[in-house]
């Protein structure tokens, strides 16, 4: 009858990292080196690489690749709750709260929600760069009127003594 070996979880995982790091040896030269049967080193390498194929290993993800969809929801779920639950809700969920709070800001800021100060100073600057485009235009429009008044009565004094063609 043919003995059975059972291997730890730790054992196992310990391996499997060895097997599927990027300068691995071959899995025959692994199984050689753990004194493990290459059949059994071959079923764990492709179910390993099944599960990460088919997303079906549930790696913690860094708080910077988590997804738009994603960054709301932790807005939305940690909205009511206090600094402590905010706080355990990011140890749990493998980020900080100075994230969350950015993240809180980018959402407002992409809707279209400033706070006042910075909608007033907005105004203002809007409010003084139109007073002085009027200024501006109104100095135009003068020159302009100015202008035009001087080549009118150039051409009325060119009527009433004629032009001078003498000279």
């Amino acid at each position: 009858m043919k003995q059975v070996n059972k291997y730890s979880e730790k054992v196992k995982s310990a391996i499997l990292a060895k097997a599927l790091a990027p300068n691995a040896p071959s899995r025959v030269e692994l199984a050689k080196e753990c004194n493990i049967p290459y059949q059994t080193l071959y079923m764990w390498t492709t179910g390993m690489l099944k599960k990460k194929n088919s997303k079906e290993v549930d790696t913690p993800q860094r708080p910077q690749d988590k997804s738009a969809q994603d960054k709301l929801q932790a807005v939305i779920e940690t909205m009511d709750k206090t600094e402590t639950e905010k706080s355990a809700y990011c140890r749990q969920h493998g980020m900080y709260v100075n994230q969350l709070e950015s993240w809180k800001k980018q959402i407002l800021d992409s809707l279209g929600i400033v706070n006042a100060k910075q909608q007033k100073a907005e105004h203002l600057k809007t409010i003084s760069e139109i007073k002085k485009l009027k200024n501006d235009l109104h100095r135009k429009d003068k020159a302009l009127a100015e202008v035009s008044a001087l080549l009118i009565l150039k051409k009325k004094a060119d009527l009433l003594w004629g032009d001078n063609e003498d000279a």
